[in-house]
């Protein structure tokens, strides 16, 4: 392109004639006209990931080069509603199989900015193993972040690289931009003022009066849960209640810890009735500024899954993925896993994408590089760098890793949850001998 600029300067001297001049001075700024197109197109190009059954493929292969796999493949079936708790309304979805049976109950609880839907990979992949998953969610919590400035429309409230691009993988022109890709660009919201903003929801949330609201609204849902399976409701029906398993993500997985029995250092609601027996925490809230560290889990004592990875940084500037192997390292030893995933980040934990696009040589939106404590460098990556630091440069991944990431979260996960409630001994096994030769260099899985 610009040597062909170069050339077009030439030609008034060598065709000095005016009608030449003419033709030189309109080429001249119809190639600096298309110039700023393609620049602008490439601005917002982004690679597309597979399709979704092309990514399933690869799961696939993964899975039987030797994943665990459970012995159900069950067909299954999901419902939604709306219940009303306190002037709060709760989205909750009910998953479990068609078969007729009885089914161990997990109960999985979102993050902040997300719906009861979200994390379908990990609720519908332990459904097929034989269990019935409920989740719920508050509105007012799956709505948090709607309203934060470049987040509108972005999936599950949380955007990827930069505010105002909702699709990191869309080819379309930005949304802010007027009158197509050359329209007078308008202001963006500055990145300081989001991430301020990041911060201050998520201290809200994480806060302990927030925590106790959320518990209390759990205790309810569960004795809502055993109210409609007394009456016979589908899919609520097969529940066996004397299976319960905890499992939650970001905030959800705070509500977990809390509920298992974490020292926050104030009064909690009573569980009551609710006794689970496991848990599974993905990427667990560790806020080092509370301090108690080393105290703060020793009440952990049922079987307990933490999956995180190197690169956990959550928005909020709370935990990273340097502090949150803390629940594992302090709970009470016996029964307790630790999944490490190598330079997996805060946003594959979710399990809403099969791991298309978190390979790439590129942000996954919540941070990367890994920190030497909660909330210090725990905020998205900004331009040119991780986290935001100028100039740090961004590594080449293998593409195949994203993939692997979430392979192993359905395989650790399910193989924990059989050894657990099912006592199965291939799943224990797996755990105990396989899990960390098929991780590789993707992870790895410890036991204590």
């Amino acid at each position: 392109m610009f040597g062909i600029l170069k050339i077009v300067d030439f030609m008034p001297v060598i065709l000095p004639e005016p009608q030449y001049m003419f033709t030189s001075t309109f080429a001249r700024l119809a190639c600096m006209a298309l110039f700023m197109l393609l620049l602008a197109a490439c601005s917002g190009f982004r690679f597309s990931p597979p399709d979704p059954e092309e990514q399933s493929e690869k799961l696939a292969e993964l899975m039987e080069k030797g994943g665990y796999a459970p012995a159900s493949g069950l067909a299954i079936e999901s419902s939604r509603d709306i219940w009303n708790h306190d002037r709060t309304e709760l989205e909750v979805v009910m998953t479990a199989p068609t078969l007729p049976g009885r089914y161990p109950l997990i109960i999985y609880l979102p993050g902040l900015g997300e719906e009861a839907k979200a994390g379908h990979l990990w609720r519908e992949t332990w459904a097929k193993a034989g269990y019935a998953v409920f989740s719920m969610q508050p509105l007012t919590i799956a709505r948090a972040l709607k309203d934060l400035p470049g987040m509108e429309g972005a999936p599950d409230g949380l955007d990827d690289e930069e505010p105002g691009l909702a699709d990191p993988y869309s080819m379309e022109p930005p949304e802010d931009r007027g009158g197509g890709w050359l329209g007078e660009k308008r202001r963006r919201p500055s990145r300081t003022a989001r991430n301020s903003e990041m911060h201050y929801l998520g201290h809200e949330y994480f806060s302990p009066d927030n925590l106790k609201n959320r518990m209390e609204q759990l205790f309810w849902a569960y004795r809502q849960l055993k109210a409609r399976a007394g009456k016979g409701l589908p899919l609520f029906a097969s529940v066996d209640f004397s299976k319960v398993v905890l499992a939650g993500y970001d905030l959800g997985a705070q509500t977990v810890t809390a509920a298992l029995g974490e020292n926050f250092e104030t009064a909690l609601p009573d569980s009551g009735e609710l006794k689970p027996i496991a848990g599974l925490v993905l990427s667990p809230s560790v806020n080092l500024a509370m301090g108690n560290v080393r105290s703060r889990y020793q009440a952990l004592n049922p079987p307990l899954l933490v999956i995180t990875g190197t690169e956990d940084n959550d928005p909020y500037a709370i935990s990273s993925g340097a502090v949150r192997t803390a629940v594992w390292e302090y709970a009470p030893a016996g029964g307790k896993y630790l999944l490490l995933l190598k330079e997996a980040g805060h946003r594959i934990l979710a399990g809403s994408e099969m791991g298309g696009r978190f390979g790439r040589d590129e942000p996954d939106g919540f941070g990367g590089g890994s920190s030497g404590g909660g909330g210090r460098s725990g905020g998205p990556r900004g331009p040119g760098g991780m986290n935001g630091e100028p100039g740090a440069a961004r590594r080449v991944r293998d593409p195949e890793l994203g993939y692997k990431h979430v392979a192993a979260v359905f395989s650790a996960s399910t193989a924990f949850l059989d050894a657990v409630v099912k006592n199965d001994e291939f799943a224990r096994f797996w755990l105990d001998d396989k899990g960390n030769k098929w991780l590789g260099k993707a992870g790895s899985l410890r036991i204590r």
